[in-house]
């Protein structure tokens, strides 16, 4: 399992109650990355240099896991804006061929129609300046801070690690351009886990994302709510669902 963090956040923001449970309960090695522009990576923070080097980097982790010949299936899982960083990647023509996806509590944008009408934000988006980009081909704005998260002050300064914005290229990154398209295109199992007391998405919305892809997909597919959890509270418990789901696909473990 290569899994891949919220936006703003890095490896060690709550993941790694995932990758406890799957090693000690399930058996399935568990990769934690920070992406460029975030925690210990290299790079200016919250920003990179293009949106396909973010993408890039998802190549090189899946050939790094492949290349020390870890036998069974390999899986791409991602949290909150790190959903949508995958769906973005699953429909990149340059991706690694994995054996299934995570999608855990997605944001998959503002063009998914999943968030909820009575949301609190969770970041200030600056539209103007994608819009100024995108006129400009990129050539103004696209490294400028445009996306400000609203991480609760003492959450800083407990964890100096979290960024409190990301630019242009790097939300372009992470956020699909249309998110039912691609997902319709689906080409490997998926699960799609949500808690039901998640703040900012009406999950009564994701049910639709389910009946995309093609007939076959969809029977392998899971689509769960764990109740009682919010948007970060899954993260403690959804370690359990994803190794069960593994174990459907992967009867070997």
């Amino acid at each position: 399992m290569i899994l891949i963090h919220g936006g703003g956040a890095h490896s060690l923001a709550g993941y790694e109650h995932i990758a406890h449970t799957l090693q000690h309960e399930f058996h399935v090695n568990t990769f934690l990355l920070d992406l460029r522009g975030h925690g210990h990576s290299d790079g200016k923070k919250g920003d990179t240099p293009n949106i396909t080097d973010v993408w890039q980097d998802i190549s090189q982790i899946v050939d790094a896991v492949v290349n020390q010949k870890h036998k069974g299936a390999v899986y791409l899982c991602g949290h909150s804006s790190g959903a949508g960083l995958l769906l973005n990647y699953l429909s990149w023509q340059e991706k690694r061929e994995v054996d299934g996806y995570f999608f855990i509590a997605p944001e998959f944008g503002y063009q998914s129609d999943t968030a909820r009408p009575d949301q609190i934000p969770f970041a200030a988006v600056q539209v103007w300046k994608f819009v100024l980009s995108a006129m400009t081909k990129g050539m103004l704005m696209s490294h400028s801070e445009a996306v400000r998260f609203h991480y609760p002050k003492w959450a800083v300064e407990q964890d100096p690690l979290l960024l409190t914005a990301i630019t242009v290229k790097l939300s372009l990154a992470l956020t699909p351009s249309a998110p039912k398209k691609q997902f319709a295109r689906m080409d490997r199992p998926y699960a799609m886990l949500v808690g039901s007391e998640d703040e900012l998405f009406d999950i009564e919305k994701f049910p639709a994302y389910h009946e995309l892809p093609n007939e076959s997909i969809q029977q392998q597919s899971v689509y769960q709510v764990l109740d009682g959890h919010t948007h970060l509270s899954i993260l403690l418990e959804v370690g359990k669902w994803i190794g069960r789901t593994i174990q459907v696909w992967n009867h070997s473990i």
